[in-house]
């Protein structure tokens, strides 16, 4: 990515569903530039706030908390059958959430969002924002030019990071993996890499450990016991340890990877574009192609108790599989799946364009 992008069409439609849709530095400086309102104004609290958009859904103990469109953040302590929404401090689109205890967890978003909770969800700070990220970034790439000036792999970073801070707060953060309490990672488009080893309270760009010298979308990341995976636009796919550099994958696939679930130590599903599962059998190493499983994109995913597999596209289709995804049966709906979340007591909560509601044992509840 050597100039500014605009997204394409395709790439609109998917980062609306996905995601519903210099001054330079830490969270504790001033704001030199004019924010964008989605930053500075909170999300609206309105009765109807469970039937909007939301992106994905995270567990924090037995807690269910779903993140969605214009910064609205729900909590399901029933297995999700009721929901209630709390404060939060931005009305920007979020699109994922972890936690790395039942009580601390970050949640992403437009605009570079990330915010920090220490309650299961009850509150949220804002810790940064687009402009910062991306200031940051800026600092690694100097940093690592300076130190190697001839290297075409920091003259890439220097220019990503060059075109991600012309972007200003409009870059929005995709994905966050809690390594542990205090080292988190985060995900995001073009090429947005951070990472923060203090809880989350201060950050520094990561982009020379994350190799994708194009600046491509990084959609989804997943932390297994020490090994991480992250994939994203045009087929790319990431592996390694999780607290260090990351390597490159090769597939015959290139188009966007949304996301990926890992049901078993060492196999990791990825799917994407046109129905695609791509499988590996040593986290994310090698990859082979699946068959497709839809004629749409495959949006989200989840790992059941007893090891079955279940994906959520954007025709409505849940489709689930028991032999570790060599096949699926599709239990049809109208509406895209944009989430998927496991409620304490097993069964599936969904989330799209309308709200959220169970799915258990292939029976709507």
């Amino acid at each position: 990515m050597t100039t500014a992008r605009p997204l394409s069409l395709r790439r609109r439609h998917v980062l609306g569903l996905l995601t519903a849709g210099a001054a330079l530095g830490s969270r504790n400086r001033a704001f030199a530039l004019e924010l964008p309102a989605e930053l500075t104004q909170p999300a609206a609290i309105t009765p109807g706030a469970a039937f909007g958009l939301f992106n994905n859904i995270a567990t924090a103990g037995s807690r269910l908390v779903a993140v969605g469109e214009r910064g609205r953040i729900l909590l399901s302590d029933d297995a999700g059958h009721s929901w209630r929404q709390v404060p939060v401090p931005v009305s920007a689109t979020l699109v994922a959430a972890r936690f790395a205890t039942p009580s601390l967890g970050w949640a992403v978003g437009q605009m570079g969002v990330i915010l920090k909770t220490r309650d299961a969800g009850e509150s949220w700070t804002l810790v940064l924002n687009g402009i910062q990220a991306a200031g940051l970034m800026l600092s690694e790439a100097r940093a690592d030019n300076a130190r190697a000036p001839t290297s075409a792999a920091a003259q890439a970073e220097l220019l990503n990071a060059q075109s991600l801070v012309s972007f200003g707060a409009s870059v929005p953060m995709l994905a966050v993996v809690p390594l542990d309490a205090a080292h988190i990672l985060a995900f995001g488009a073009y090429g947005l890499a951070l990472e923060s080893l203090d809880g989350g309270e201060t950050w520094r760009g990561n982009a020379a450990r994350v190799p994708d010298p194009q600046g491509l979308h990084i959609y989804a990341a997943l932390r297994r016991e020490d090994a991480l995976v992250a994939v994203g636009e045009q087929g790319l796919l990431l592996h390694g340890a999780a607290d260090g550099a990351l390597t490159a994958g090769v597939s015959a696939f290139q188009g966007s990877l949304f996301g990926v679930v890992s049901p078993a130590a060492g196999e990791v599903l990825a799917f994407g574009l046109q129905g695609t599962v791509l499988r590996s059998s040593d986290f994310g190493a090698t990859w082979r192609n699946l068959k497709p499983v839809s004629s749409n994109a495959v949006l989200c995913g989840q790992v059941l108790p007893d090891r079955r597999i279940a994906l959520g596209d954007a025709s409505g289709n849940v489709l689930v599989s028991r032999d570790g995804g060599a096949s699926f049966t599709a239990m049809p709906g109208t509406l895209p799946v944009t989430a998927m979340g496991l409620a304490p007591d097993g069964a599936l909560v969904l989330g799209s364009p309308a709200g959220l509601r169970r799915v258990a044992l292939g029976v709507e509840s």
